[in-house]
C-alpha cells in the first residue's frame, strides 16, 4: 500500500470486499458514449447503482444474482469482473525492481477465489478451477504434444485463427483443466513494458493454480489494467464482445451493433416514434432500432442497390417482427412529407473509404437540409456520427429541437 490516492475504483471494489455476495464488475463501451451506458445500467440493473465512469470503461457493484440483467446490456461491448485492486510505489528508472514487487504482490497476497468463482459461475466454467499438480503435469504434457501437431487441415488452422478471445466457456467438460492467458494493459510512464508485466503475473498464477497456458484457446483472460501505480486485476466474463450481434453481411462501413445502440439512445425514441436512417449501408443501426425499440416505427434506405440489397439480407437473417421499411432512396431527396419523423440517427459519410472531406462540405449542407425538411418542427431528434467536424460544423447551423453531433476519433 503507499500514499497516492486513491482512486474511484480501488475505493469502489474495496466496497465489494466488504460484502461476500458483491462483486465489481468492469464495462468497456465506445469512447464518448460512456453516459449512455451508465443510464442504461442503472435503467437495467439498479437505479441507485454507484457507477465509477472511465474513458471507454464503466465499473460498478452488483450481487451475483443481478449479473443477468448486466447481461442485458446493449451498450457495452465487454464485461469482466474486477478481482483484485493495489497500489505500488514504483520507481522512475528501476524495472527489475518494480518487476519484483509485483511477483512479490502476486505470490503473497493476491487471492482471486472469490472472484474466481464468481467467474465461473457467470461464464458457466465447468472445467477444474483448482487442479492438483499432478493433474496439472499430465494435462500440461498433452497439451504440449498437441500443440506440437501439425493441424489436421486448413479449416482447423483457419478457425484457430478467428478465435480473438479464446473459446467459450461454457463449453467446457468436467475434466477441463483451466486454461488461461494474461494481457497488460498499461497506462502512464513505467521502467518496464506490458509484455514483461503479463509473463511475471502468469508466471506468478500458474505457480499458484496449476492453471494452461495457452494463448489462442484459453477459457480465461486475466486482464491486468495498470494505469499509473495502480494494478486491477480483472477477469474476462465475455469471449467474445457484445457488438457481434445482427449482422451477417457486412459491408465497407459498417458500424458496431453497440454504438448503434448508443446513438439511438441518444435520441430517447418514445413509443410510437417513427425512426429514419437514411443512409441506413448494411442495416446495423434500422436493426439495432427494431430490436432494442420495439415501440417505434423504423425507416431505412440507401441509395445503392448492393447496401440496400445487404441491409434486406440482414433484415431477413434476423426474423423482425416489427414495422421496419426498407427503400431506395436519395437522402438529398427523400419521399417523405414535410415534419414527418421524429427521430433521425445515422452515419454520414467520412471521406475517407469512399468520396472526400472536399464533397462532403457541400453534400452534408445538402442532406441536413432535406433532414430538416422531414424532421417534426420543434420535436424533431437528429443523431449524426461523423470523423468530418469542419463540414458537419458548417452544415449543422439549422434549427431543430435537438442534434446530437458525434465526432468518430478512431
Amino acid at each position: 500500500m503507499t500514499d497516492i490516492n486513491e482512486s474511484y475504483l480501488y475505493k469502489l471494489f474495496k466496497k465489494s470486499e466488504e460484502a461476500e455476495s458483491v462483486y465489481t464488475i468492469g464495462t468497456t463501451v465506445d469512447t464518448g458514449l460512456e453516459w449512455q451506458a451508465v443510464d442504461e445500467c442503472k435503467e437495467k440493473v439498479d437505479t441507485t447503482l454507484h457507477v465509477v465512469k472511465e474513458r471507454g470503461k464503466i465499473y460498478f457493484n452488483i450481487r451475483l444474482d443481478q449479473f443477468s440483467k448486466v447481461k442485458e446490456m446493449r451498450s457495452i461491448d465487454n464485461i469482466f469482473l474486477v478481482s483484485d485492486v493495489r497500489q505500488f510505489n514504483f520507481s522512475e528508472d528501476d524495472g527489475e525492481t518494480d518487476l519484483m514487487l509485483l511477483k512479490n504482490a502476486i505470490e503473497k497476497d493476491l487471492r482471486l477465489e472469490k472472484g474466481l468463482e464468481a467467474w465461473k459461475a457467470m461464464t458457466g466454467f465447468r472445467g477444474k478451477l483448482y487442479p492438483k499438480q499432478e493433474e496439472f503435469k499430465d494435462a500440461d504434457k498433452l497439451l504440449k504434444a498437441e500443440k506440437n501437431q501439425p493441424p489436421e487441415d486448413a479449416v482447423v488452422g483457419d478457425v484457430r485463427k478467428r478465435r480473438k478471445r479464446g473459446r467459450d466457456p461454457s463449453l467446457s467438460s468436467e475434466e477441463d483443466i483451466l486454461k488461461y492467458r494474461v494481457t497488460c494493459e498499461r497506462t502512464g510512464s513505467h521502467a518496464f513494458e506490458s509484455g514483461q508485466v503479463a509473463r511475471v503475473i502468469g508466471g506468478e498464477l500458474q505457480d499458484k493454480y496449476f492453471w494452461l497456458v495457452d494463448l489462442t484457446m484459453y477459457h480465461l483472460e486475466v486482464i491486468c489494467n495498470l494505469v499509473q501505480n495502480e494494478l486491477a486485476t480483472c477477469l474476462r466474463i465475455t469471449h467474445e464482445s457484445k457488438h457481434r450481434r445482427n449482422i451477417i453481411h457486412f459491408g465497407p462501413t459498417t458500424l458496431r451493433a453497440t454504438v448503434c445502440y448508443n446513438l439511438l439512445r441518444l435520441a430517447n425514441p418514445k413509443p410510437g416514434d417513427i425512426i429514419i436512417d437514411p443512409m441506413c449501408g448494411g442495416g446495423s443501426i434500422p436493426i439495432e432500432a427494431a430490436i432494442a425499440f420495439p415501440d417505434t416505427y423504423v425507416l431505412c434506405g440507401d441509395n445503392h442497390e448492393k447496401a440496400v440489397a445487404r441491409t434486406k439480407l440482414n433484415i431477413d437473417a434476423q426474423s423482425i417482427n416489427h414495422k421496419t421499411e426498407l427503400i431506395t432512396w436519395s437522402v438529398a431527396k427523400l419521399p417523405l412529407k414535410d415534419s414527418y419523423v421524429d427521430i433521425v440517427v445515422t452515419d454520414m459519410p467520412f471521406g475517407k473509404r469512399s468520396g472526400s472531406m472536399t464533397d462532403n462540405r457541400v453534400l452534408y449542407k445538402r442532406y441536413i437540409t432535406e433532414l430538416a425538411r422531414v424532421a417534426k418542427l420543434g420535436t424533431g431528434r437528429l443523431v449524426l456520427l461523423t470523423y468530418d467536424r469542419r463540414s458537419i460544423q458548417m452544415a449543422s447551423g439549422l434549427n431543430f429541437h435537438k442534434i446530437f453531433v458525434i465526432l468518430e476519433t478512431h
